[in-house]
């Protein structure tokens, strides 16, 4: 089942410390402070694979958790999950946490730093190490395929 990053939210103290936020676990580390890093460096390993960047808009107006998605399958800090369950998975435990959440899957276009500046992530430069052999070790664990493509 998929597990949402509500269980790798970071603290107070976490968020203030970047050296604290980033001994985390690289699944903590994407699902919470990175999960746009991981997307953006996924969706350029496969351009042109039919692969888009969403967002899921709380109602805040930007994108609080990025993942790539084929409109079918998804790939964010579990690896592959079919969309439809990341997105129903994430609403029912959202909902326990608060009644009223509620949310709007946005397709991103946007550059990185352009979507850093306008939803308010973490650009790459402002981690404590630029994420990048991080990012594309974490993403190496993973088939390049969702399971049903794979022969």
């Amino acid at each position: 089942m998929y597990e949402t990053s509500h269980k790798y939210k970071r603290t107070d103290v976490q968020r203030k410390n970047q050296r604290l936020s980033w001994q985390r676990s690289d699944k903590a580390f994407f699902a919470s402070g990175a999960c746009h890093i991981l997307a953006y460096t996924f969706f350029d390993l496969h351009r042109n694979e039919g692969y888009k960047i969403i967002g899921l808009d709380t109602g805040q107006g930007y994108a609080s958790h990025v993942y790539i998605s084929d409109g079918n399958w998804a790939f964010d800090f579990n690896g592959w999950t079919k969309e439809e369950e990341l997105l129903s998975v994430t609403e029912s435990i959202s909902k326990e946490i608060n009644p009223n959440w509620s949310y709007k899957r946005m397709l991103i276009e946007d550059d990185l730093e352009t979507f850093c500046e306008k939803n308010y992530h973490r650009r790459p430069a402002y981690f404590l190490h630029l994420p990048w052999e991080r990012t594309y070790n974490f993403i190496s664990q993973f088939s390049d395929t969702p399971p049903e493509s794979t022969s």
